[in-house]
C-alpha cells in the first residue's frame, strides 16, 4: 500500500528486561524483517535507520499509545544508547516500557515527550477503528477477523528470556505483524476515506475514528466560518453542575393520557446533575412496559412473533436524523459556540443531502460522520463542545417527542410493539391507515421533524435489540438486504466485536425466516469457523485445558471429544491450582490454528449448538401472538 507517496511499512514491537524485538513488514513486496536487540545481535543502528527512511510511512496497532514511543525513545536516545552494551538497551527500554503501560493516560508526564515526539509518520489501525471505551486487543482483533493463526506469548514479559527462546519470540513478534499487515489490507476503503478528508479539509485523520473525524471537520469548519483560532475556542465550555429538566422542555410537548401527564409533570420537576445516569423512570404505554432514562426511551420486550394478517400492517415509524434535526429545528447549541455553531451545522447538513442526491458517496459518508459526532461529545468534559445541558435538551426531547407518537398511534388503535430511541414499531388494521398518516402529519407538523415508514411481513424478537425482521418485497425477491438483524440474530462476525458462534444465528434465522430445519443447517455447514467463539480471562486466572495450563486467550468450538476448559488460580503458598470455574458447557476443541482437517472428522457437538438454536426459537414461538 502506498500513502502519500510513502510506502506502508506494517511494525510492531516486543519489550523484555533482556530482549528487544522489532518486526517490520513492506505491505507492497511482501518483504519481513526481525530486527533485535539480544545477546546474539544488537541490531539498534538498523532500527535507527530504518526509522530515518523518508520512503517510509509505518503502521501499527495501538502503536500511537504504545509502540511509537518506545521507537521515539531510540530515536531520542541514539547517541547513548549505541554506545551500551545489548541488556542496558533492553533494561532501559523494559523500564519505559513498564512505566507506559502502569501509567493511567491523565498523569504521562514521565514519557509524554516520547509520545508526542512525531520523529517518523504513523498511522494506528486501532485508533482509526474504534473510540477509546471500544478498543480491543491484538489477540481479539486476531479471533474476529477469523485470523489463520491466534497465537499469544507463553512466557512471562517480566521474565529473562533464554537464548534457545528467542526464535519463539520472533515467531510470536512476526504473526502479530503479519495479522495487522492483513487488517490494513481489509481497512483499505476506510483508509481511502481518511485520504480524502485529508486532502479536502487539511487535517491529520488516519488514527481517528469515525466520530472523531467528524468532530475535526465540524471544528475546521466553525474556526473558517467565525475567523477565530483553535487557541481562543479549545478550552472554552458550557458548564453545568445542575440542571431543572422543567426548564429545557420544550412548551409543545404534551400529552392526553394520564400516564404520560404524570410523567411530564414529574419530570418537570426534577433538578438533575446532568451526567448522572441513574435517573429513571418505568411505566406502561399501551400495554408495554417502557423505560425512560437520560440515555434514552425503550419497550421492555418479552420474545414474540408477529406474522400480520391481511387485514393487517406491520410498520416501523423512524425519524429521520433524529439528533441533528432536533438541533437544526429546534435551535439547541453549545451557548460558549454561538448561533454561528447552527450555521456550520446547516451548512454540513445541506452539503451532505446535495451530495446524497448527486450520488458522491465519498462526501455524503464524510459529512454523515460530521453529523452524527456531535452528540456524545457535547457531554465529554475534554470536547471543545462540551455542553450537557445541550445534550440533554436534545435527548429529553427527542424521548418525549416519541412518546407523544407513540401515544396517538396507540389512542387510534395501533399495538405498539416496539419503543425505542428514534423509532415506534406498531402492528395496525389496513382500515386504520389514514389515521396513522393523520398521526403522522400531526407529529412532523408539531415536532418539526421527519418520520420514514418501513413495512414488514414478519418480524422475531427476543427482546428490544436482539430480532430479526423481514421487510416487504422480500417473498418476490428473497433480496437479503430486506432482512433486518440485529443483536443475538446477527449471523456474521465484525471486527472487534466479539465471535458467538454465528452457525447458531444462521441457524435461527434460516428457521424462522425460511423455514429451515435447524439440524439441516448445522449438517450441511462446512465451516469450521462458524462454530467457533473465544474466550479471554484476565490475568487473575490460569487457563487448565486437558489437565494442561494454556494461554489465556483462545479460539475453540464444542466438540465430543475435546477436553474441558477451566480458569483457575494458583495457590502463593503451595503453588497448587484451587477455584476451578469452568468456562463451557461442553468439551472443546482448541482452534487457535487453521488446520485442514475436513469437517466431518471434527466431531462437532451438534446437540450443543442445536440447543442453543432452539433455546432461542422455542421461547419465540411458545409467546407466538396469533393474529387471525
Amino acid at each position: 500500500m502506498i500513502i502519500k507517496g510513502k510506502t506502508v511499512f506494517v511494525y510492531d514491537v516486543e519489550v523484555f528486561p533482556n530482549l528487544f524485538t522489532c518486526c517490520i513488514k513492506n505491505s507492497e513486496s511482501g518483504n519481513i524483517v526481525n530486527y533485535e536487540i539480544s545477546s546474539r545481535n544488537n541490531e539498534i543502528e538498523s532500527i535507527y535507520n530504518i526509522f530515518h527512511n523518508k520512503n517510509i510511512i509505518f503502521c501499527g496497532y495501538n502503536n500511537l499509545h504504545y509502540d511509537d514511543p518506545i521507537i521515539n525513545y531510540i530515536l531520542m536516545s541514539y547517541e547513548v544508547l549505541h554506545f551500551d552494551d545489548y541488556y542496558n538497551i533492553c533494561r532501559k527500554i523494559k523500564e519505559l516500557s513498564d512505566t507506559i503501560i502502569e501509567t493511567k493516560d491523565n498523569n504521562f508526564s514521565s514519557w509524554s515527550k516520547y509520545k508526542y515526539a512525531h520523529l517518523f509518520p504513523s498511522f494506528d489501525l486501532l485508533a482509526m477503528m474504534f473510540s477509546s471505551k471500544l478498543r480491543v486487543g491484538l489477540k481479539e482483533m486476531q479471533v474476529t477477523m477469523q485470523y489463520k493463526n491466534v497465537q499469544e506469548y507463553d512466557g512471562d514479559f517480566n521474565s529473562l528470556v533464554p537464548q534457545n527462546d528467542i526464535d519463539d519470540v520472533l515467531e510470536y513478534n512476526r504473526n502479530d505483524v503479519e495479522s495487522t499487515c492483513e487488517l490494513l489490507s481489509r481497512l483499505k476503503e476506510d483508509i481511502d476515506l481518511r485520504l480524502a478528508i485529508e486532502k479536502e479539509y487539511g487535517i491529520n485523520v488516519l488514527s481517528k475514528d469515525g466520530v472523531n473525524i467528524g468532530m475535526e471537520i465540524i471544528k475546521s469548519r466553525y474556526l473558517k466560518e467565525t475567523g477565530l483560532t483553535w487557541n481562543e475556542i479549545k478550552d472554552k465550555k458550557s458548564e453545568c453542575t445542575s440542571l431543572c429538566l422543567g426548564d429545557i422542555i420544550f412548551d409543545f410537548i404534551q400529552f392526553k393520557t394520564k400516564t404520560l401527564q404524570d410523567l411530564l409533570k414529574d419530570l418537570k420537576n426534577q433538578t438533575i446533575t446532568p451526567n448522572d445516569n441513574s435517573f429513571e423512570r418505568k411505566f406502561i404505554l399501551g400495554g408495554v412496559p417502557h423505560t425512560f432514562g437520560m440515555g434514552g426511551i425503550h419497550s421492555v420486550n418479552e420474545p414474540e412473533q408477529f406474522e400480520p394478517k391481511d387485514s393487517q400492517l406491520l410498520i416501523d415509524q423512524d425519524v429521520t436524523s433524529m439528533y441533528p434535526s432536533i438541533i437544526l429545528q429546534h435551535k439547541v447549541y453549545p451557548p460558549h459556540l454561538g448561533e454561528a455553531f447552527l450555521t456550520v451545522y446547516q451548512k454540513i447538513k445541506d452539503d451532505r443531502v446535495k451530495a446524497k442526491h448527486e450520488g458522491n458517496k465519498l462526501v455524503d459518508k464524510t459529512l454523515k460522520l460530521a453529523l452524527n459526532g456531535l452528540s456524545g461529545n457535547l457531554q465529554s468534559e475534554h470536547s471543545w463542545v462540551y455542553s450537557p445541558k445541550t445534550a440533554l435538551t436534545i435527548r429529553i426531547n427527542g424521548q418525549l417527542m416519541l412518546l407523544m407518537l407513540a401515544e396517538a398511534l396507540d389512542q387510534i388503535g395501533a399495538q405498539i410493539i416496539q419503543s425505542n430511541t428514534d423509532g415506534v414499531f406498531i402492528l395496525l388494521d389496513k382500515s386504520k391507515l389514514n389515521e396513522m398518516q393523520n398521526v403522522v402529519n400531526w407529529w412532523e407538523k408539531t415536532t418539526k421533524l421527519t418520520l420514514e415508514a418501513d413495512y414488514f411481513e414478519r418480524f422475531y424478537q427476543f427482546a428490544i435489540n436482539d430480532y430479526v425482521g423481514v421487510k416487504k418485497g422480500w417473498s418476490e425477491t428473497h433480496n437479503p438486504k430486506l432482512i433486518k438483524k440485529k443483536g443475538l440474530f446477527i449471523d456474521s462476525v465484525t471486527l472487534g466485536k466479539g465471535m458467538a458462534p454465528t452457525i447458531v444465528a444462521e441457524a435461527i434465522n434460516n428457521y424462522l425466516v425460511l423455514g429451515k430445519e435447524v439440524d439441516e443447517t448445522l449438517k450441511e455447514c462446512d465451516d469450521i469457523l462458524k462454530f467457533c467463539t473465544y474466550q479471554k480471562v484476565s490475568k487473575d486466572f490460569l487457563v487448565e485445558y486437558n489437565e494442561h495450563i494454556i494461554r489465556r486467550i483462545n479460539r475453540y468450538y464444542m466438540s465430543t471429544d475435546g477436553g474441558k476448559m477451566y480458569k483457575c488460580k494458583r495457590d502463593p503458598l503451595t503453588l497448587k491450582l484451587k477455584n476451578y470455574i469452568s468456562m463451557c458447557p461442553s468439551k472443546v476443541t482448541l482452534y487457535n490454528e487453521f488446520n485442514e482437517m475436513p469437517i466431518k472428522e471434527r466431531h462437532i457437538n451438534y446437540t450443543y449448538y442445536r440447543s442453543e438454536a432452539y433455546k432461542i426459537i422455542d421461547a419465540i414461538k411458545s409467546k407466538q401472538l396469533m393474529l387471525f
